[in-house]
């Protein structure tokens, strides 16, 4: 007898438990749908109206695209859409300023034909030929790029061009074919946090740090090198990285002192 009363007591606890978990999963459902509810009247922009904007910008209609999804939420303090929509072999990646509608990051990868690869490969096409390449896919000409720079690396036994170009603070990145010149895989990006060396005040100039960190490698260029300022935890620091010779060099200074920060180096070559 005495069994069964502890029995029926501790059905009674685990049914007064389970309705309470589901009376707080409810709850909750109901709380992140009033989220997703502000965060729709705060955007001028509807989900379809973000895809729309997405396909336009890739040039795709939507009878082509095998499946979609777009998510609202804050990203860094703004509202965006995340849009992923895949064709055939391609994935594509959009994030949207969910109240301007500007394409805030574009990212597009083409599918790998593992059939294909040759540990003995040569490359075909020139470092002249992939730059072109990219930048008719962006839709530029040369000289409105401030800056590029092309280096040919193995990738996943794939022999390809990186091709990095830059053009006010919009960044662009591809990844070439360096037997076929097609594109693999394609990076822009908005920096909205891109700051200006010539007029925030630093201690040390863009060229200071160029040289400063030119001293660790001997041999390199201006052009193996890419760098920007940025502010982390509220201090200015140069973050960039020297491709040279086979060898990826990447690095953070002081902005107020010239000291360097971080520096790791690893080899291009690397699977």
């Amino acid at each position: 007898m005495r069994n069964k009363k502890i029995f029926a007591g501790a059905l009674a606890a685990v049914t007064a438990l389970t309705i309470a978990q589901g009376a707080i999963a409810v709850a909750a459902e109901g709380r992140f749908s009033q989220y997703l509810q502000k965060l729709e009247e705060e955007a001028e922009y509807t989900k379809e109206e973000a895809l729309a904007l997405a396909l336009e910008d890739a040039e795709l209609d939507e009878k082509d695209v095998k499946r979609s999804r777009v998510e609202l939420d804050y990203d860094d303090g703004a509202l965006t859409y995340d849009v992923e929509f895949y064709t055939d072999n391609e994935e594509y990646d959009y994030e949207i300023d969910a109240k301007s509608g500007k394409i805030l990051s574009v990212d597009r990868e083409i599918e790998k034909d593992f059939n294909n690869t040759d540990p003995g490969m040569e490359a075909e096409v020139t470092e002249d030929e992939a730059l072109k390449t990219a930048l008719e896919d962006a839709n530029l000409d040369e000289k409105d790029v401030e800056k590029s720079r092309v280096n040919l690396e193995r990738d996943d036994g794939f022999l390809t061009y990186s091709v990095e170009f830059y053009i006010g603070n919009e960044e662009y990145d591809y990844e070439i074919d360096a037997v076929t010149g097609k594109i693999l895989d394609v990076d822009y990006e908005i920096e909205d946090d891109f700051l200006d060396s010539d007029t925030t005040d630093t201690g040390i100039s863009e060229k200071e740090a160029e040289e400063i960190a030119l001293e660790k490698v001997p041999g390199a260029a201006s052009d193996d090198l890419r760098m920007k300022l940025e502010r982390d935890d509220g201090r200015l620091i140069y973050e960039g990285d020297i491709r040279y010779d086979g060898m990826e060099y990447e690095f953070e200074i002081n902005a107020e002192n010239g000291k360097i920060i971080s520096w790791e180096s690893e080899s291009e070559w690397d699977d």
